[in-house]
């Protein structure tokens, strides 16, 4: 059912499937959850992905086949216990509308689709959190419906607006901080979800599930949304 691997000096990768799905997501948040309960004093960190975890562990407490073994162990017991793990259901406030969405207007465009068509299809469904990207809190979430699927842009931008949400193919995601990119922007939220609150990084965790709701100008900036 797992398969680890060695993937460094002092860490290991943990496979838990072949392709990702909302089930797989669901259950790597449950085992890594269980594992840093069972053995965080042996671990350094863990970073889920869509089929697997990599895991760095204290080299100077624990050695490499001991820790497989515990973690073996761990993975083993965490089979058998009886726990609802319901995730999270995160809402996060957005402002779909072109002064923000630097990429709406072509993409209502290229789509064929009204304004509120694409706001009751971005916003419709609940997303999951499969992993953590390039920054923390930065939740890739899936999956975007069809019709408004978008490649990424053949040039990124040098810098994307904290706060601002993207498209990139069946992903979205809200970017936490200023940073460059190269998603499709399609709306803005005014909630700051940067490390300014560190709170941010238990409310975006791997298994966790998202929902937009829209808001208009009006709410986007009572809320503290910048322009």
């Amino acid at each position: 059912m797992f398969d680890i691997k060695l993937a460094g000096e002092n860490a290991i990768i943990i496979y838990f499937g072949d392709e990702s799905s909302p089930e797989l997501a669901e259950q790597i948040s449950f085992y890594t959850e269980f594992l840093h309960d069972s053995l965080g004093h042996l671990i350094i960190d863990i970073v889920p992905s869509y089929t697997s975890a990599l895991i760095t562990y204290d080299l100077n407490v624990v050695d490499h086949q001991t820790f497989c073994n515990q973690v073996s162990e761990a993975l083993a017991k965490a089979i058998f216990v009886k726990q609802d793990h319901l995730s999270d259901l995160i809402e996060i406030p957005v402002y779909y509308d072109h002064e923000v969405g630097l990429d709406l207007e072509r993409i209502l465009v290229e789509k064929q689709l009204s304004l509120p068509e694409f706001i009751k299809l971005h916003s419709q469904p609940t997303y999951l959190i499969y992993t953590i990207g390039f920054s923390p809190a930065f939740a890739f979430l899936a999956e975007v419906d069809k019709r408004i699927r978008m490649p990424r842009l053949a040039t990124p931008r040098i810098q994307v607006p904290a706060g601002s949400v993207g498209i990139a193919d069946k992903q979205t995601a809200v970017y936490p901080i200023d940073s460059s990119g190269g998603w499709n922007i399609v709306g803005k939220t005014p909630i700051d979800l940067s490390l300014n609150d560190y709170d941010n990084l238990k409310r975006f965790m791997v298994g966790y599930r998202v929902k937009f709701k829209p808001i208009n100008r009006q709410e986007y900036i009572a809320l503290g949304g910048q322009f």
